[in-house]
């Protein structure tokens, strides 16, 4: 039970560490449109979105391999986790203007 705990957190923290780690990458490609109080053009939010969605894919692949008896569970764990994060991080912050993360 803590080796899958353990698995689903340090993948979970990887992938949070792995989408940091893109911002000053999508900063470089694309000057000036990651500033406070700026919505980004469509071209960098899908870009974005591209590296989350491949830091994601990366990071679930890596949770079932690590324990692949118990893949599927993993994997599940790994998804509910990091929505429950992502409500938990916009809820609080939808009334504070653009963006709201």
């Amino acid at each position: 039970m803590l080796k899958s705990i353990g698995i689903v957190a340090g993948c979970y923290v990887l992938s949070v560490v792995l989408v940091l780690a893109s911002d000053p990458l999508l900063s470089l490609i694309f000057p000036g449109d990651y500033v406070g109080g700026r919505v980004p053009s469509a071209t960098a939010l899908m870009t974005s979105t591209g590296f989350f969605v491949l830091a994601s894919i990366l990071c679930a692949w890596l949770c079932a391999r690590l324990d692949s008896a118990r893949a599927a569970k993993h994997v599940l764990w790994f998804f509910v986790v990091g929505e429950l994060m992502g409500i938990a991080s916009i809820i609080p912050n939808w009334s504070k203007g653009w963006p709201h993360w």
